[in-house]
């Protein structure tokens, strides 16, 4: 992973070294910030720690200390007074206008007023032989994450939410992985990624280009203004045609439910273009809204799985409030003759609500399938999508349906 590592600094540099230009990667759980510079020194922003230099001779690194009042003291002098810790080493004495700090060059602990704060910690200057075209690798704790937003009517909007240490103009990349826990070749990403760049700030909130790169969901926002430690952008907005809000029961060949439990609501969407979507979603938090007079308003926080182009959305708004099911097993028998395995059992759901609602039972396992199935009450519009390996019935509920099926499986030997 270390060699992998570095094999992709190495590449991010030689990209970095041909095109001039400062380059922002938001991974998971950190951020890295790449720029060029010709100069002996270079002053490291605040938040961030030097991974590597590329393009010099030789480098060092050294603390710049700020000049401001202050005097040594005596912890024993702070054992009745209440103490804040503000920064590492640096602490607020409580009820007064003073701050209380470890002094490295004096090793000794001191106390100046808190309009001193910010120069309390030393800043750090990067020192460098011979420059040419050096570039600057930094790393800083940063992360990003998709939100999504879903109406009633289809709305479907899908946001990121960064957060990082501001930079400036640079060439911003999201990376749905974590830095030092994924397996990912970073190598053969950046070569990618690097290929990707957007045309002008213009394209900035309009378009992203969104790419799955080895394996890996990347976006590139193109060169904005990284000014802010927490950003908000939009990055799409699509009118879902349709959608199905359906009442899920799980069961398997040991489920055995005697008392009416809640089913999930699970919402299916179709990922498809002729559905008015058809885009990568990377797995985040989805809000759902509601109508209230007239007006949408997000009420529910679900969530998302990674769910590429073209495959099915599922989003769990959790439990229903009428809709109810029961499973009774009236029969589990092996047939050894058969090599076989069959269970019986009686389903009973329960709408108590005046509208019709939509239920799907679905179970998985190895080599079951339906041996016989009888199904009686108020319901419409049944499908029976099982086959060998899956059980998929989905219907119209009225008021109360029962379904008598039997499932056979094969033993192992």
């Amino acid at each position: 992973m270390k060699k992998m590592y570095v094999f992709f600094m190495l590449i991010v540099f030689l990209c970095i070294t041909v095109l001039s230009e400062n380059y922002t990667f938001v991974f998971k759980d950190v951020q890295l910030f790449y720029t060029v510079s010709n100069e002996t020194s270079f002053l490291v922003p605040d938040g961030f720690d030097v991974l590597c230099i590329s393009g010099v001779d030789s480098w060092e690194l050294q603390k710049v200390y700020q000049n401001f009042p202050f005097k040594i003291v005596s912890l024993d002098d702070f054992t009745q007074k209440s103490i804040e810790a503000i920064d590492e080493g640096v602490y607020k004495i409580v009820g007064t206008k003073e701050i209380l700090f470890y002094n490295p060059q004096l090793s000794q602990w001191c106390v100046t007023d808190e309009k001193n704060k910010d120069k309390i910690q030393p800043s750090t200057q990067i020192l460098l032989r011979n420059p040419k075209n050096s570039v600057i690798a930094l790393r800083a704790r940063g992360s990003w994450e998709v939100i999504y937003e879903m109406k009633s009517d289809g709305t479907f909007n899908k946001n990121v939410q960064i957060k990082g240490i501001p930079v400036g103009p640079t060439n911003l990349y999201l990376v749905n992985e974590y830095l030092n826990l994924s397996p990912v070749d970073y190598v053969e990403s950046t070569k990618l990624l690097s290929g990707t760049r957007m045309a002008s700030m213009d394209d900035f909130g309009i378009v992203a280009k969104e790419a799955i790169v080895s394996q890996t969901y990347t976006m590139n926002l193109g060169k904005i203004n990284f000014q802010n430690t927490l950003m908000n952008v939009r990055i799409s907005q699509n009118d879902i045609l349709s959608y199905e809000d359906r009442n899920v029961i799980n069961f398997s060949l040991y489920s055995n439910i005697p008392n009416y439990t809640k089913t999930q609501i699970i919402r299916h969407t179709e990922n498809t273009k002729y559905n008015g979507l058809g885009i990568e979603l990377p797995s985040g938090e989805v809000w759902i809204h509601e109508e209230f007079d007239s007006e949408s308003f997000p009420i529910k926080l679900a969530y998302i799985e990674d769910t590429p182009v073209d495959d099915s959305l599922k989003i769990n708004l959790g439990e229903s409030w009428d809709v109810q099911y029961k499973i009774e097993k009236m029969s589990d028998v092996e047939v050894k003759s058969r090599n076989s395995r069959i269970v019986d059992f009686l389903i009973t759901v329960q709408n108590y609500s005046k509208d019709r609602q939509i239920v799907n039972l679905s179970m998985s396992s190895p080599n079951i399938e339906i041996d016989k199935m009888q199904i009686e009450g108020n319901y419409q519009n049944f499908k029976n999508n099982s086959e060998k390996g899956k059980i998929d019935i989905i219907f119209d509920i009225i008021d109360e349906v029962r379904i008598r099926i039997t499932i056979k499986t094969v033993l192992k030997e």
